[in-house]
């Protein structure tokens, strides 16, 4: 009878330690320009046209000629917003080209285009908003020329202009609308000076370039980044916190999360409840959703007490005051 009384304390020891898991988690840190958390589809697309031709013209399309150079490595920009802001699935992204809009011929921010339309475009395409190329611009630099441990370097600077505005159409609010210059340096190898020339790209090649690092480096400012972190998660107590640990196994963040939020509420028992809001205050962080994350910590120390739960809202405090004071310092710009 001791015997058996052993192995329950022993099995129920077991239980109870692996209702706990410390889990791999990307958590995700904000970027330099941070737009509402709401605002994920977007139509890319551009108004620019270097054309010439008095300016009621050329806004309409009646222009009398164009810089086809220029016009291909604009559109080619708007290519180059429209793939990097897709990367890790954290945009919804529609390349557009030659929308009916207003046209611009410089590199500077025209009017902002009329709410009606974009509206109207925007929910046929079924998206929350805009980021349109209204204004481009490059200036080459002189090529020039160094000698390196016997070998020469050619090189070319080339200064970049994107005049972006970014439009929430749900909202009708611009949330960004600026003038983004850039810097690239092109550099190319040769025995000699005339062969390090040959090989450094030509003119148009060049620009090109140099105009998709601009686009790249504007994609950069805007996309969040996913640092790696280790938090802990329940996975015993319910067959749905089962369901879920399962699928988060899977990679499937979103269907544990609605086994998490029902749970949160419906459940009858309390302390299944406090154990699936501790859960989605891990999920709420891992989406940059501090706030949510913090208020389902302190909820699920209100149902149950627990010190591993107080030390995971100290973990959230801490993090949320770093996020004010880089908001507050400029080092984040949060443009809503």
């Amino acid at each position: 009878m001791k015997n058996n009384l052993a192995v329950l304390l022993i099995l129920t020891f077991i239980a109870g330690s692996c209702t706990l898991q410390k889990v791999a988690v990307k958590v995700y840190s904000p970027p330099k320009i941070e737009y509402p958390p709401e605002l994920r589809a977007f139509i890319v697309t551009s108004r620019y046209v270097p054309a010439t031709g008095p300016y009621e013209d050329v806004q309409w399309g009646a222009f009398e000629s164009v810089d086809s150079v220029k016009w291909k490595i604009s559109e080619s920009v708007v290519d180059t917003l429209g793939k990097y802001m897709t990367e890790g699935n954290y945009f919804l992204v529609k390349v557009r080209h030659l929308p009916r809009m207003l046209r611009n011929n410089s590199a500077e921010l025209p009017e902002a285009l009329p709410w009606d339309g974009l509206v109207t475009l925007g929910d046929k395409e079924f998206v929350q908003g805009f980021v349109i190329l209204e204004g481009f611009g490059q200036e080459p630099g002189k090529t020039e020329i160094k000698e390196e441990n016997g070998r020469y370097v050619a090189s070319r600077n080339y200064k970049t202009a994107l005049a972006i505005r970014v439009y929430e159409t749900q909202k009708r609010r611009i949330i960004d609308d600026s003038v983004y210059h850039f810097q690239t340096r092109i550099e190319a190898e040769g025995n000699t000076p005339e062969s390090a020339i040959a090989n450094l790209q030509d003119s148009v090649n060049g620009a090109g370039i140099a105009a998709g690092r601009a686009a790249r480096e504007f994609v950069n400012g805007i996309m969040p980044a996913r640092i790696p972190a280790s938090r802990f998660l329940y996975v015993k107590g319910d067959s749905l916190l089962m369901v879920a640990d399962t699928a988060i196994r899977m990679g499937n963040w979103n269907r544990a999360e609605g086994k998490w939020s029902y749970l949160a509420y419906k459940s009858k028992d309390t302390l299944v409840q406090a154990r699936a809001s501790y859960n989605m205050a891990v999920a709420c962080e891992r989406d940059g959703r501090l706030n949510q994350a913090l208020g389902y910590a302190n909820r699920s120390q209100r149902l149950h007490a627990d010190k591993n739960t107080q030390e995971y809202i100290a973990i959230l405090e801490q993090k949320l005051r770093e996020y004010q004071d880089k908001v507050k310092n400029g080092e984040i710009i949060r443009n809503w």
